[in-house]
């Protein structure tokens, strides 16, 4: 067995209920920029949006590829918020509804089929809410479609692709979904329920199950970035259905399309066998600091 096989039989001994990552990508410009703009007179400036995108999703496949071959069961990866459909003019909406498209393009479905991944798209019923005519909706419309026809299968690897996503509105929309039947199931469990752990493990999968469209672990780990020198949180519903617990959040000072395989193994042997964490169950932290730790 070779090292990566050892370390990803390690990874998901330590999480048999399926190692769930949250990834928000930022700095894609940027990303682009330093790969292949650095010897430009103009550096800023990207010529070929097309290579842009293609390369960019290709950046987000490999990825996905590190995850899954070092233990990963489910990742969600936020690639865009809402308001890059208001904030930026009509010719960048266009633009990226274009580009989003290229996550059901053949170079995309073949690379779902060869790593046995299920690809769903969140947070689209916010772009389905707007008129027809508007090119976001023509993209949710089309992401919800591929959806409805992708052939799902127990077992597989889970991708969830986060667009525009505004939770309290898929939230509110959940009380439609699940129906009266399921509003019923809920009301009758929440009232049954005698202690605050099966309060959010039943909040957690009645909202989870509704907004995903399937089953998810509660996320082990985020990963994003503050390049800029702040940090910020881009994966909107994820985060939003989090009830506290046991969550760990890891930055790069740089592109997340950067990070290297070492850097992510790091990051998941940091998640599963942590080497110094204080943590007290007791009233105090007695036998946990020495006077080597306090100075």
């Amino acid at each position: 067995m070779n090292e990566d096989a050892s370390f990803s039989a390690r990874i998901r001994a330590a999480f048999p209920e399926g190692l769930t990552g949250i990834f928000a990508v930022g700095g894609t410009r940027t990303s682009y920029i330093l790969e292949h703009n650095r010897q430009q007179a103009e550096p800023g400036k990207i010529a070929d949006l097309s290579d842009y995108a293609d390369d960019i999703l290709d950046g987000y496949f490999n990825l996905i590829d590190m995850f899954l071959s070092l233990g990963g069961q489910n990742i969600i990866i936020t690639i865009l918020s809402y308001d890059r459909f208001t904030a930026r003019g009509e010719a960048y909406a266009e633009f990226i509804s274009q580009s989003t498209l290229m996550l059901i393009n053949e170079k995309s479905v073949q690379f779902y089929r060869d790593h046995d991944i299920d690809p769903y798209f969140v947070g689209i019923d916010t772009l389905l809410q707007l008129p027809t005519s508007d090119s976001a909706h023509k993209l949710g419309a089309e992401l919800a479609a591929f959806q409805q026809s992708w052939p799902y299968k127990p077992g597989h690897f889970k991708l969830v692709w986060e667009v525009a996503a505004i939770p309290l509105f898929s939230f509110w929309k959940a009380q439609e979904t699940i129906g009266e039947t399921g509003r019923n199931e809920i009301n009758k469990a929440m009232a049954d329920a005698t202690d605050m752990d099966a309060v959010v493990a039943l909040l957690y999968k009645f909202y989870s199950s509704a907004v995903y469209g399937t089953d998810m672990p509660t996320p082990h780990f985020y990963l994003g970035t503050n390049r800029n020198g702040d940090l910020k949180i881009r994966s909107l519903i994820p985060i939003s259905l989090l009830c506290g617990g046991s969550f760990r959040l890891f930055y790069t000072p740089y592109p997340t399309l950067f990070v290297s395989r070492n850097t992510l193994k790091n990051v998941l042997e940091n998640l599963a066998f942590p080497k110094a964490i204080l943590r007290s169950l007791k009233t105090d932290y007695k036998d946990q600091y020495s006077s080597e730790i306090v100075e």
